[in-house]
């Protein structure tokens, strides 16, 4: 079987789609992390830092390290709750929601370049084999884990191997 081309030809196209995704964002001053953040901050307008980590699953570490850096852009903003003023609500700035629009608008073309040629129906064929090689592949402890959460457990696996 030509089971090595196939899984070769995967990671070429998804390296590829991430160097040119970072080269086309690069100018917007969002850092590759940061557009899960923006936009759960944007759907939920008041959240707290801790919100936002633990629904995006990272450390509050990373998400106070993110935050730092959009709030220094002018993307994010915080302010003290009124009915607790040891609580700072997060907000996304009109900044951060042109830039948002930006990085969207950037996908949406590189997503169209990618699959420019293909037919509705071969784009569809082509997510029902991406889905069922997912569920070939997953075991009841990642079925459910969302891209965030598979991205993180990949980043953990890696740092322990570092650490051995």
């Amino acid at each position: 079987m030509a089971y090595h081309e196939a899984v070769g030809a995967m990671h070429r196209l998804e390296l590829l789609r991430k160097i040119q995704a970072r080269t086309a964002t690069g100018p917007l001053g969002i850092h590759p992390g940061q557009p899960p953040l923006l936009h759960y901050i944007q759907d939920h307008p008041g959240c707290t830092q801790k919100e936002a980590a633990d629904e995006l699953d990272v450390t509050p570490a990373s998400a106070a390290a993110s935050l730092k850096r959009l709030e220094k852009a002018g993307l994010v903003e915080r302010k003290s709750d009124d009915k607790d003023a040891r609580r700072n609500c997060l907000f996304i700035t009109q900044e951060g929601k042109a830039r948002m629009e930006e990085h969207r608008k950037i996908f949406t073309a590189l997503d169209e370049r990618m699959f420019a040629g293909l037919t509705e129906e071969e784009i569809a064929a082509f997510q029902r084999t991406c889905e069922r090689m997912f569920e070939n592949l997953a075991d009841e402890s990642c079925r459910h884990l969302t891209i965030c959460k598979l991205a993180k457990r990949l980043q953990e696996q890696m740092k322990e191997d570092k650490e051995e």
